[in-house]
């Protein structure tokens, strides 16, 4: 009985849901060479202008990183899932669970690494004024989310101070 209420009400949320559903906005956007216009959806492309040679360099990176890294997500993947089983244990054995730690931390460091790798290349792929416009992009859409709150603080602080 408690758990009829509950998928009933769902199934009519989800059958609900096509009727509260956007469509999709494009735009149309001129093409340099050519001239015609193609719908296209405004962003990231739209934005940097991205010649199709870097459209294909740079997607070729992120496949290269997405295979390069492949391995080592699923293997982090085990680890947390072993991690949580040590924990679900009546007793803990410590040095099982740290261990388990230094193998996490280091797998999180070798994807951190390949991440960062991609984006050097990536970057050399761009322009100085398509990196200039990217880091514009990212600015405005909290690049620095992890420093803001520093931020925020420190301007109250200088207008207390």
């Amino acid at each position: 009985m408690k758990l009829i209420r509950p998928m009933i009400i769902t199934g009519l949320l989800l059958s609900a849901l096509p009727a509260f559903a956007q469509t999709t906005v494009t735009a149309n956007v001129p093409e340099k060479e050519s001239g015609k216009v193609c719908a296209a959806k405004v962003g990231f492309d739209s934005k940097l202008r991205l010649s199709p040679e870097q459209r294909a360099k740079l997607g070729t990176l992120h496949d290269q990183l997405t295979l390069s890294t492949a391995d080592k997500k699923a293997e982090l993947e085990v680890a947390h899932n072993q991690m949580r089983r040590l924990f679900e244990q009546p007793t803990i054995d410590k040095q099982a669970v740290l261990n388990l730690e230094a193998k996490i931390n280091g797998l999180k460091d070798d994807l951190s690494t390949a991440r960062v790798n991609m984006m050097l290349a990536s970057a050399d792929v761009l322009t100085p004024e398509q990196r200039a416009e990217f880091g514009k992009m990212h600015e405005s859409r909290g690049w620095r989310h992890h420093r803001g709150h520093e931020g925020l603080r420190g301007q109250s602080e200088r207008k207390v101070g």
